[in-house]
């Protein structure tokens, strides 16, 4: 319980304000890219969690308005707000910095100070009537619309964005490999993405919350066929952390991780995302990471009392907690020491001392005889 405390009092400082971080999917900001590591074979990379959960936590920083650093220097909110100065600056903006200056606006969010979403909106709606439309202003467009949760709106720019544009063949910030790679999550799972969270808006109940689950973003719909999304369970259908039965990894993409973390980076305030993400760790048996976003679901997140989440944070905990004792106990029968190795060891010393005083007054003995005669 002290355990469950504390965590949930360090991740929200840094976490928290997760939720009020709008949707950022395919947004051109060449200063700042949030794109992962793509090989040259287009199989994205997913980041080492401690640098992905960094970036998770630099946008939440950029938008808190009240949040400030003990030793005066900039916040990463007081970096972004300079940039986005310096472009509202410029004259004769061009349409891609025109993209650049809306995708900054967007990860300030709206605050009581000002409403950054709503001047994105009113920077790039002009421009999607220009005689050339633009990629990055349809897609940033529709994450504009996306969260101000507007889902159907989202996903009719984004699939503007695909029909009557077309991405660049070179994006200053990112490599060929990723620009690829984003070019077919745009054309997949992003559209996919929208569309699940429309249905889940327009869903009327409201699905209970013991049986919520993560996002089924895995795997994509196959055209009109209906397809089952991945459940992790064993063999034996049921939940069992580090193992996945094969007909269930079978619907993972390889690059499943990568592919879920660069949705956060677009999408960081789907705790059911990020929940995904927990589940894909802890399938690949990367137990400590699936236990930390777990914890910080069922806390900072608030998704505690989601039955389903609980119960896998439970069996999670449980393996890894069991783990971590036997690599203890382990590593205290490597060097075995008894209470009677620790009482010869002593003897050994003292032995050895009573023998060095000893010699020490022969030694003095004989020279004191010797100076008598």
């Amino acid at each position: 319980m002290v355990r469950a405390i504390f965590i949930g009092v360090c991740v929200s400082v840094t976490l928290g304000l997760l939720a009020a971080t709008p949707g950022q999917a395919s947004l051109y900001q060449p200063d700042d890219p949030m794109v992962v590591p793509v090989r040259p074979d287009g199989v994205g990379e997913p980041f080492p969690f401690g640098e992905f959960r960094r970036r998770l936590v630099q946008l939440a920083n950029s938008g808190n308005p009240t949040l400030k650093n003990a030793d005066g220097s900039p916040t990463d909110r007081d970096r972004l707000l300079t940039r986005v100065k310096a472009l509202q600056q410029t004259r004769d903006l061009s349409v891609d910095d025109t993209a650049a200056l809306a995708a900054d606006m967007l990860r300030l969010g709206d605050t009581d100070a000002r409403f950054f979403v709503n001047d994105a909106l009113n920077l790039l709606t002009p421009r999607t009537r220009d005689r050339s439309p633009n990629y990055f202003v349809h897609t940033t467009l529709a994450e504009v619309r996306a969260a101000r949760g507007e889902w159907a709106d989202a996903l009719r720019y984004h699939e503007a964005a695909l029909l009557d544009c077309e991405m660049p063949a070179k994006v200053k910030g990112w490599t060929d490999a990723q620009r690829n790679w984003v070019a077919k999550l745009d054309s997949s799972y992003v559209p996919h993405y929208l569309r699940l969270r429309k249905a889940e808006a327009d869903a009327r109940p409201r699905p209970a919350h013991d049986t919520e689950e993560p996002t089924p973003l895995f795997p994509l719909p196959d055209g009109k066929t209906p397809v089952d999304p991945v459940r992790f369970v064993n063999d034996a259908g049921t939940y069992q952390p580090g193992v996945l039965a094969a007909a269930e990894r079978a619907k993972l993409p390889p690059d499943a991780v990568a592919i879920t973390q660069q949705l956060l980076l677009w999408f960081p305030s789907d705790t059911r995302l990020y929940w995904l993400l927990a589940e894909l760790y802890a399938a690949d048996d990367n137990l400590a990471v699936a236990q930390q976003i777990m914890d910080e679901c069922a806390w900072s997140k608030q998704y505690g009392n989601r039955k389903i989440l609980m119960d896998h944070r439970e069996a999670v905990t449980a393996v890894e907690d069991a783990r971590r004792r036997t690599a203890q106990e382990s590593a205290e029968k490597a060097v075995p020491i008894s209470m009677r190795t620790i009482g010869i060891y002593f003897a050994v010393v003292v032995a050895f001392g009573v023998i060095a005083i000893a010699r020490a007054f022969t030694r003095r003995g004989r020279k004191a005889g010797g100076s008598s005669r």
